[in-house]
């Protein structure tokens, strides 16, 4: 949850600026990435080549329309599941 507050109040402060949409990207990318890590570590399955570069992708795109954390988180989650059969 601390994750989730820290990425809010980011995108809170970041207002419209390319630079700072830019740097929020980088930084919901990199949560991304390492929640991501973290949940295929704990499934003990190998990643898929490309799993999380395509759920990160997605979960910036998702807030970049103006979704929430969870509600991006969950429909690139879906569209994974989906795409690599998972």
């Amino acid at each position: 949850m601390p994750a989730r507050l820290a990425i809010f109040a980011l995108l809170t402060l970041a207002g419209a600026l390319p630079v700072r949409a830019s740097l929020m990207n980088q930084i919901v990318r990199t949560h991304c990435m390492r929640a991501v890590n973290d949940e295929v570590k704990a499934s003990r399955m190998a990643a898929p080549a490309g799993l999380a570069d395509f759920t990160c992708n997605c979960v910036v795109q998702e807030m970049g329309k103006g979704r929430s954390v969870d509600q991006a988180s969950s429909t690139c989650k879906s569209q994974a599941i989906r795409k690599f059969n998972l």
